[in-house]
C-alpha cells in the first residue's frame, strides 16, 4: 500500500512539476493557467497537505492579496477564500473528492441476467447517445462519457445501453466517468461497469482515479461498493466578475 500511495503523490507531482515532498508540506502553489483567461473560475488541488491553484492570469494579483491577508504556509481552501473576500464575492462553490483503487481490493464482480457487460467501440455511438438522451445534460456533463475515449464499457438490457463507464489518462492515472439510465440506478449496474473499466485498469498498469461531487450520493455509492479510497479534495469557485 505503501508503494501505491507514494506512485499517487509522484503522478500529481510529475503534473504539477514540483518535488513530490512539495505535497506533503502545507502551504499554497499558485498557477495561473491560459486556459482559465475568459472564466472567473478558480480551482483548487488539494494533494496531501498542500494546495495548488489554477485561475485565469488576470486573477493573479487578486490570489496573491488573498494569501498575503493568511497565515505563512496555509494551504488555500474555498473557505479561506470566502474568509478573505466576502461570501458576495463567491457565485459558486463545488467540492470535488478524488479517489484511488489499490488493485487488490477490486472486488470479484459478476453480472446477472438480463444484464450484461462488455466494451464499446465506436461502432456503440447510437447506444451511448441514446443513453445520454435519457438523463439531463448537467448529468451528461458531469459524467463526461464519451465513446471516444481510451476505454469504455456498457452494460445492457437486452439491447438497451443502460449504464456506462469510459476512462481516458488523466495525471497518470485512467480517470473515470459513468452515466446510468434514470429507470435503473440503484441496481448495482454502476458497479458493474466501472468495476470492468477497473479490471482493464489493472491490467494495463495504469491506477484508476474516480472523481465525483460530494453531494452526489450515487456516485459516491459506486466508489465505496468498489472499494475505492477517498484521498484528495477539489474545489471549483466562481468568483463575480
Amino acid at each position: 500500500m505503501h508503494d501505491f500511495e507514494e506512485s499517487i503523490i509522484n503522478n500529481w507531482a510529475d503534473r504539477f512539476q514540483c518535488p513530490a515532498s512539495t505535497i506533503k508540506q502545507s502551504g499554497t502553489t499558485l498557477l495561473p493557467d491560459e486556459k482559465y483567461a475568459d472564466q472567473n473560475m478558480i480551482i483548487l488541488w488539494l494533494i496531501g497537505r498542500h494546495t495548488f491553484a489554477n485561475f485565469s492570469p488576470a486573477r493573479a494579483e487578486l490570489l496573491k492579496d488573498v494569501m498575503v491577508r493568511l497565515p505563512d504556509n496555509t494551504s488555500l481552501s474555498g473557505d479561506h477564500i470566502q474568509q478573505v473576500l466576502g461570501a458576495d464575492s463567491i457565485v459558486s462553490r463545488d467540492i470535488g473528492l478524488i479517489h484511488y483503487l489499490s488493485p487488490v481490493d477490486l472486488p470479484d464482480l459478476t453480472t446477472s441476467a438480463p444484464f450484461h457487460v462488455r466494451e464499446l467501440a465506436l461502432s456503440d455511438q447510437e447506444h451511448l447517445s441514446a443513453l445520454h438522451g435519457s438523463c439531463t445534460p448537467e448529468e451528461v456533463d458531469e459524467a463526461f462519457v464519451e465513446i471516444d475515449h481510451e476505454i469504455v464499457f456498457g452494460c445492457f438490457n437486452d439491447h438497451e445501453l443502460v449504464s456506462a463507464a469510459s476512462g481516458y489518462r488523466m495525471t497518470g492515472f485512467l480517470d473515470i466517468g459513468i452515466l446510468t439510465h434514470s429507470r435503473f440506478r440503484k441496481s448495482g449496474l454502476g458497479k458493474m461497469v466501472v468495476g470492468a473499466l477497473c479490471s482493464w485498469a489493472i491490467a494495463h498498469k495504469v491506477p484508476a482515479q474516480y472523481r465525483c461531487n460530494i453531494l452526489n450520493s450515487g456516485s459516491l455509492g459506486v466508489a465505496r461498493s468498489l472499494n475505492f479510497r477517498h484521498y484528495f479534495d477539489s474545489e471549483s469557485i466562481i468568483l463575480k466578475s
